[in-house]
């Protein structure tokens, strides 16, 4: 499990609205009907299809920012991977 702790943030920005339904996540705008993306997330994608990284050892999840090179390293657990 990921040792992060969570923490309450105050912010003056609007909430994020967000749905659930399996595997699918619906992000939203109550304002706006056209102002919306669905995602769904998939096991076995292969790493340069990922918007995130989940560490198998320890249960992370990252923000993938760019294409995975030859390996990753969780940066909660130290875990590394080859790709």
């Amino acid at each position: 499990m990921s040792k992060r702790g969570l923490e309450a943030v105050d912010t003056d920005e609007d909430p994020i609205n967000w749905r659930q339904d399996g595997a699918d996540v619906t992000l939203y705008d109550e304002t706006n009907r056209d102002a919306w993306i669905q995602v769904t997330f998939e096991a076995g994608v292969s790493p340069e299809h990922r918007l995130f990284m989940i560490c198998d050892d320890c249960g992370a999840v990252f923000a993938q920012r760019t294409k995975p090179g030859h390996g990753t390293v969780c940066g909660d657990c130290g875990a590394t991977f080859d790709h």
